[in-house]
């Protein structure tokens, strides 16, 4: 079975592209967070057990890049949501634990799991979508925790914005990932399988 480990190949490689993809300054320096728009993709073809790995080494790494042992300050948020992005986060200082992105992934890549006939029937209108919407949980999440540990709820603008534009970039991604999921489907001949339903790449 080779889907699953050129799978966990291709994440890896994902963090190395990620340091690369700057922010578009002209949409509130929206990023595309390319390892996690790949788990999310990976998330519709993968079983749940593959998943769940997948969630470890994504959050993991996620984690051990940006919140080196916990988050110092909140300045380190601006790595997550772009750095001179025109988002005014507030000052003060409080730790986030390391592994909340193994949780975050671990619950968003189960709630994707249940698109997995529309994928495996080549429908991906419904899965882009839900790529977009886990990004943007996602995101919101971890300001969401950042903001309450900091003791004050603010949601200034450009942070809506931001949010919503890096979730239309990864809609924008997602197709091209589902593209090459399935092309290596069809390479390692995997069968996607759920609930019993068998598929064959083949056509077989």
């Amino acid at each position: 079975m080779l889907f699953h480990p050129i799978s966990i190949i291709l994440l890896l490689l994902t963090f190395m592209v990620q340091e690369f993809i700057p922010g578009l300054e002209i949409a509130q320096f929206a990023t595309l967070f390319l390892p996690a728009v790949f788990f999310f993709s990976a998330s519709v073809a993968a079983p749940f057990s593959m998943m769940l790995l997948l969630s470890f080494i994504t959050g993991f790494i996620w984690d051990a890049r940006h919140l080196p042992g916990v988050v110092e300050s909140l300045s380190g948020v601006e790595d997550v949501f772009g750095t001179g992005a025109d988002v005014e986060l507030g000052a003060g200082s409080h730790p986030l634990p390391f592994g909340l992105s193994i949780v975050l992934f671990g619950m968003l890549g189960t709630l994707l799991q249940g698109i997995r006939p529309l994928f495996k029937r080549g429908r991906l209108e419904l899965p882009v979508l839900m790529v977009g919407l886990a990004t943007f949980v996602w995101l919101l999440s971890q300001y969401l925790i950042i903001t309450f540990l900091r003791g004050s709820l603010q949601f200034p603008s450009g942070v809506w914005s931001k949010m919503i534009t890096d979730s239309l970039l990864a809609m924008l991604a997602a197709p091209l990932i589902f593209l090459l999921l399935y092309s290596l489907a069809r390479l390692s001949s995997y069968e996607i399988k759920y609930e019993g339903l068998r598929y064959r790449f083949d056509g077989r």
